[in-house]
Protein backbone atom coordinates (compact mmCIF):
# COMPACT_ATOMS: atom_id res chain seq x y z
CA UNK A 1 0.00 0.00 0.00
CA UNK A 2 1.23 3.39 -0.19
CA UNK A 3 -0.35 6.81 0.88
CA UNK A 4 1.35 10.64 -1.03
CA UNK A 5 2.01 12.96 2.14
CA UNK A 6 2.81 16.03 1.99
CA UNK A 7 5.47 16.08 4.15
CA UNK A 8 7.27 12.81 2.99
CA UNK A 9 5.92 12.41 -0.66
CA UNK A 10 5.03 9.08 -1.47
CA UNK A 11 4.94 6.77 1.53
CA UNK A 12 5.12 2.55 1.04
CA UNK A 13 3.94 0.60 3.63
CA UNK A 14 2.56 -2.97 4.61
CA UNK A 15 -0.65 -3.68 6.24
CA UNK A 16 0.72 -5.12 9.00
CA UNK A 17 2.95 -2.12 9.78
CA UNK A 18 -0.12 -0.02 10.61
CA UNK A 19 -0.44 1.08 14.06
CA UNK A 20 -4.30 1.21 14.60
CA UNK A 21 -5.61 4.03 17.35
CA UNK A 22 -9.40 3.17 17.53
CA UNK A 23 -9.97 6.46 19.13
CA UNK A 24 -7.97 8.67 16.96
CA UNK A 25 -5.65 11.08 19.07
CA UNK A 26 -7.22 14.09 21.11
CA UNK A 27 -8.15 16.45 18.57
CA UNK A 28 -7.62 14.56 15.50
CA UNK A 29 -10.25 11.50 15.72
CA UNK A 30 -10.52 11.25 11.74
CA UNK A 31 -6.85 9.98 11.95
CA UNK A 32 -7.41 6.02 13.30
CA UNK A 33 -4.41 4.64 11.08
CA UNK A 34 -0.72 5.82 11.41
CA UNK A 35 2.93 4.46 10.53
CA UNK A 36 5.66 4.62 12.97
CA UNK A 37 9.44 5.55 11.75
CA UNK A 38 12.46 7.14 12.77
CA UNK A 39 13.14 10.42 12.26
CA UNK A 40 16.95 9.75 11.52
CA UNK A 41 19.29 7.31 11.78
CA UNK A 42 20.20 6.85 15.43
CA UNK A 43 17.70 9.64 16.58
CA UNK A 44 15.14 8.97 19.94
CA UNK A 45 12.81 10.98 17.38
CA UNK A 46 9.78 9.35 15.53
CA UNK A 47 7.44 10.46 13.02
CA UNK A 48 3.91 9.10 13.76
CA UNK A 49 2.27 9.74 9.87
CA UNK A 50 -1.77 8.86 10.05
CA UNK A 51 -2.78 7.27 7.01
CA UNK A 52 -6.32 8.35 7.07
CA UNK A 53 -5.25 12.00 6.74
CA UNK A 54 -1.49 12.17 5.08
CA UNK A 55 -1.33 15.92 5.71
CA UNK A 56 -1.05 14.97 9.51
CA UNK A 57 2.27 14.04 11.22
CA UNK A 58 3.27 14.09 14.52
CA UNK A 59 7.26 13.84 16.00
CA UNK A 60 6.75 11.61 19.06
CA UNK A 61 9.83 10.25 22.05
CA UNK A 62 9.76 7.19 23.76
CA UNK A 63 9.53 9.31 27.00
CA UNK A 64 11.93 6.73 29.10
CA UNK A 65 15.03 8.09 26.47
CA UNK A 66 14.55 11.33 28.57
CA UNK A 67 12.83 10.65 31.47
CA UNK A 68 14.09 7.16 33.07
CA UNK A 69 13.08 7.35 36.38
CA UNK A 70 8.97 7.29 34.83
CA UNK A 71 6.16 5.16 35.11
CA UNK A 72 3.35 4.54 33.33
CA UNK A 73 -0.02 2.54 34.94
CA UNK A 74 -2.16 1.49 32.16
CA UNK A 75 -5.35 0.97 33.41
CA UNK A 76 -7.24 -1.76 32.70
CA UNK A 77 -10.08 -0.92 30.41
CA UNK A 78 -7.18 0.88 28.46
CA UNK A 79 -5.18 -2.57 28.46
CA UNK A 80 -8.56 -4.38 27.33
CA UNK A 81 -8.94 -1.88 24.55
CA UNK A 82 -5.73 -2.16 22.92
CA UNK A 83 -6.08 -6.86 23.62
CA UNK A 84 -4.63 -7.07 26.75
CA UNK A 85 -0.71 -6.68 26.21
CA UNK A 86 1.72 -7.90 28.33
CA UNK A 87 4.74 -5.89 29.64
CA UNK A 88 7.13 -6.98 27.03
CA UNK A 89 4.49 -6.27 24.11
CA UNK A 90 4.12 -2.52 25.13
CA UNK A 91 5.40 0.72 23.43
CA UNK A 92 4.67 3.95 24.37
CA UNK A 93 5.16 7.20 22.99
CA UNK A 94 4.36 11.05 23.75
CA UNK A 95 3.69 13.87 21.24
CA UNK A 96 6.07 16.49 20.69
CA UNK A 97 5.95 20.26 19.80
CA UNK A 98 8.62 22.40 18.90
CA UNK A 99 8.09 25.61 18.60
CA UNK A 100 9.20 27.48 15.38
CA UNK A 101 12.59 28.89 15.81
CA UNK A 102 13.11 27.63 19.37
CA UNK A 103 13.77 24.31 19.59
CA UNK A 104 15.03 24.13 23.02
CA UNK A 105 11.46 24.62 24.74
CA UNK A 106 10.24 21.58 22.78
CA UNK A 107 7.97 19.81 24.74
CA UNK A 108 6.26 16.54 25.22
CA UNK A 109 2.63 15.58 26.26
CA UNK A 110 3.03 12.98 28.90
CA UNK A 111 -0.26 13.42 30.44
CA UNK A 112 -0.88 11.81 27.22
CA UNK A 113 0.85 8.75 25.74
CA UNK A 114 0.16 6.70 23.43
CA UNK A 115 0.33 3.12 24.26
CA UNK A 116 1.16 -0.03 21.69
CA UNK A 117 0.21 -2.95 22.00
CA UNK A 118 3.45 -4.81 19.36
CA UNK A 119 2.24 -7.87 18.76
CA UNK A 120 -1.61 -7.02 17.69
CA UNK A 121 -0.55 -3.28 16.61
CA UNK A 122 -3.29 -1.89 18.49
CA UNK A 123 -3.07 1.46 20.35
CA UNK A 124 -4.70 4.13 22.31
CA UNK A 125 -4.02 7.38 23.41
CA UNK A 126 -4.39 7.81 26.96
CA UNK A 127 -4.69 9.87 30.06
CA UNK A 128 -2.40 10.17 33.22
CA UNK A 129 -2.83 13.13 35.71
CA UNK A 130 0.19 12.42 37.58
CA UNK A 131 2.21 13.85 34.61
CA UNK A 132 2.25 17.13 32.35
CA UNK A 133 0.96 17.62 29.42
CA UNK A 134 3.74 20.34 28.26
CA UNK A 135 6.94 18.65 29.86
CA UNK A 136 10.15 20.32 28.98
CA UNK A 137 12.94 17.95 26.93
CA UNK A 138 15.65 19.81 27.60
CA UNK A 139 16.56 20.48 31.33
CA UNK A 140 16.89 23.66 32.53
CA UNK A 141 20.42 23.24 33.26
CA UNK A 142 21.22 22.52 29.86
CA UNK A 143 18.85 25.31 28.54
CA UNK A 144 21.30 27.73 28.96
CA UNK A 145 24.19 26.34 27.53
CA UNK A 146 22.17 25.43 23.95
CA UNK A 147 21.07 28.88 23.22
CA UNK A 148 24.17 30.03 24.05
CA UNK A 149 25.81 28.17 21.41
CA UNK A 150 22.65 28.04 18.99
CA UNK A 151 23.15 32.29 19.58
CA UNK A 152 27.25 31.53 18.82
CA UNK A 153 26.22 29.90 15.44
CA UNK A 154 23.94 32.82 14.79
CA UNK A 155 26.69 35.26 14.96
CA UNK A 156 29.09 32.77 12.92
CA UNK A 157 26.66 32.45 10.53
CA UNK A 158 25.67 35.65 10.48
CA UNK A 159 29.21 36.69 9.66
CA UNK A 160 30.01 34.76 6.35
CA UNK A 161 26.69 35.46 5.31
CA UNK A 162 27.47 39.25 5.87
CA UNK A 163 30.85 38.74 3.73
CA UNK A 164 29.08 36.16 0.93
CA UNK A 165 26.80 39.49 0.51
CA UNK A 166 29.95 41.24 0.18
CA UNK A 167 31.67 39.74 -2.05
CA UNK A 168 28.20 38.93 -4.30
CA UNK A 169 27.71 42.94 -4.18
CA UNK A 170 31.34 43.90 -5.15
CA UNK A 171 32.12 44.77 -9.17
CA UNK A 172 34.14 41.79 -10.75
CA UNK A 173 37.65 42.41 -10.26
CA UNK A 174 39.35 43.16 -13.74
CA UNK A 175 42.82 40.99 -14.35
CA UNK A 176 45.25 41.80 -16.55
CA UNK A 177 47.01 39.48 -18.82
CA UNK A 178 50.70 39.23 -18.02
CA UNK A 179 52.69 39.87 -20.79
Amino acid sequence: MEIHGTRFGVLEFKDEEVIILNEGLLGFPMSRRFLLFPYGQGSSFFWLQSVDEPEIAFIVINPFDFFEDMEFVIQDDDALAIGSPSGEDVEIFTLVTIPEGKPEDMRTNLAGPVVVNTANRMGRQILIKEYSPRQLLIPQELRQGYVQEREADNRRFGRQEARRRTRRDSPPQKIAAAG
